[in-house]
């Protein structure tokens, strides 16, 4: 099945889901006619359809006329959700979850054996077509669906298959990482603004500077060969690093991300 045969049902609306359908319409891989979504809320409903220009419609509705069930609600709903859509005809149906914690085998219990099951984490990259998705899929995912979902994934830039035990560190680097290099991002920016810049100028040049770092690895390149090149002995960048190794900066960063990726493991269900 190509693509743009595919009938996407959204369940749930909030903004990763509105960033995923942003971004599948920029790719152009599936219709907007073949789009349907679901929402509690009938105004946020009806301001969704005139934005993105697709169907609002009760989850029977969405779950008959869809071939992909996208489950994008808050994983605190999801059980309930999954309750509703146990009572409606899955058989074939190809289902994603985005919720952060919620396993494999909860989602299989919940729904039974009549649908091919997966998890997924974006990030909110996405939304400018640089995102990191990460997938799992449950035992007995067809080729034809992980193919796919590596395709649609890939939409918002790039998608990597994972067993599902590394989700958990893998939702603390990909699902919280923006937030990591953000946070960077804005102490260099400040540092600039201190000596001179204006706020938008420092921003504009620490933000590129760690998009040319990120395409330099993408190239091939290993972040130590990088480091060794780029500092020399003496220099202004060998200056900085023993500056950032005496704070402790990149301990922060593992810091940060062993934080995530413990509480999500603390949240799993």
């Amino acid at each position: 099945m190509k693509t743009e045969n595919l009938r996407l049902g959204f369940v749930g609306f909030g903004h990763m889901a509105q960033v995923m359908c942003g971004a599948l319409e920029r790719a152009r891989l599936v219709p907007r006619s073949q789009i349907l979504f679901h929402r509690r809320d009938p105004a946020k409903a009806k301001q969704n359809e005139e934005e993105y220009r697709i169907t609002a419609t009760s989850l029977a509705h969405l779950v008959d006329h869809s071939d992909w069930l996208l489950l994008c609600v808050r994983p605190s709903q999801l059980d309930g959700v999954l309750s509703e859509i146990n009572a409606l005809p899955l058989q074939n149906k190809k289902v994603i979850s985005i919720a952060a914690g919620i396993q494999l085998s909860f989602i299989q219990k919940k729904l039974g054996p009549g649908a091919q099951l997966a998890r997924a984490m974006p990030n909110i990259a996405a939304s400018v077509g640089e995102g990191m998705t990460l997938l799992s899929f449950a035992s007995g995912a067809s080729a034809e669906y992980r193919s796919q979902a590596g395709l649609l994934f890939g939409a918002f830039g790039k998608a990597m298959e994972i067993p599902e035990a590394l989700m958990d560190i893998g939702c603390a680097m990909a699902g919280s990482g923006p937030a990591f290099v953000l946070e960077l991002i804005e102490a260099m920016a400040r540092q600039g603004e201190r000596e001179g810049f204006t706020y938008a100028q420092a921003v504009a040049i620490a933000s590129q500077t760690f998009l040319g770092a990120a395409k330099l690895l993408q190239s091939g390149a290993l972040p130590q060969d990088l480091l060794h090149s780029i500092a020399t002995p003496g220099g202004t960048t060998q200056a900085g690093l023993e500056a950032m190794r005496k704070e402790k900066a990149a301990a922060g960063i593992s810091a940060a991300v062993a934080a995530a990726s413990q509480r999500s493991a603390q949240i799993s269900l």
